[in-house]
């Protein structure tokens, strides 16, 4: 006898009904970026870099596993209605939602805020006393540019047209980046807070775990490791608080 077996996310989906019925909260969801080529990099060091294909190191280009992944994420979103969207500025977040963008003929706006990070520890985030923000941190850096071929699908928000310049030093980083989590999670909230609708959020695995510890809280859910093109899904609670409701594509029980 044939079994036939759904697709994870059609089974989050009928999971997640249940609570459609009984909340009707704002429901935000992240997906991170597809595998870009910085991503197999430890893959390949056992081998000579001129036998590297293109790809490798490159955070400009999909690897082919990346390439696989932006098409089913690509299927996996239009099984939502999303009534806004905003992404990370980066070429790979831009990159994994602009099939979707474009099939669909929705616009989405670009966040400084969910751009990605290399350096970041938790236990500095979690367990220190850490010094104010930098004062230029929302306006030190690069100005944001919208390639021409991609006009069609992206605006710019009027009050991010850079991106954000954390400092380097430990301490001084992990206040800014606390700072910038803490601003998108203002952003969400003072946008769409109180409202039933479902936004995404499309970003990065650095960027999407620290939102999270900015909603979540008093959660350890923000340390697990974000798939690419896994999706996380948080939901507003009528005390204004936030409840994760499911991680790397998987419900996570009430």
């Amino acid at each position: 006898m044939m079994r036939l077996r759904s697709p994870l996310w059609i089974v989050v989906l009928l999971w997640l009904s249940l609570f459609d019925v009984a909340e009707a909260g704002l429901k935000i969801y992240f997906i991170r970026h597809a595998e870009a080529g910085h991503n197999v990099v430890k893959e390949w060091k056992g081998k000579p870099k001129d036998q590297w294909p293109a790809y490798v190191g490159n955070p400009d280009m999909f690897s082919p596993k990346g390439e696989k992944q932006v098409a089913k994420a690509t299927d996996k979103l239009k099984q939502y209605h999303f009534d806004f969207i905003a992404v990370s500025p980066i070429w790979r977040t831009r990159h994994t939602v602009l099939p979707y963008l474009g099939e669909t003929g929705v616009k989405a706006e670009l966040w400084p805020e969910l751009a990605e990070f290399d350096r970041f520890s938790t236990n500095l985030t979690s367990r220190l006393t850490l010094p104010p923000p930098n004062a230029d941190l929302f306006t030190g850096g690069d100005v944001i540019a919208i390639p021409d071929q991609e006009k069609a699908s992206f605006v710019l928000r009027k009050d991010g047209r850079r991106l954000f310049k954390p400092g380097t030093e430990p301490l001084q980083l992990a206040a800014d980046l606390n700072a910038v989590a803490e601003k998108t999670a203002e952003l969400i909230k003072t946008r769409f807070g109180g409202s039933d609708k479902s936004i995404l959020l499309v970003g990065h695995g650095n960027s999407g775990r620290l939102l999270l510890h900015a909603l979540l809280k008093n959660s350890d859910a923000w340390k697990t490791q974000l798939a690419n093109t896994g999706i996380w899904m948080a939901e507003e609670q009528s005390d204004g608080s936030f409840k994760l409701r499911m991680l790397n594509d998987a419900p996570v029980k009430p």
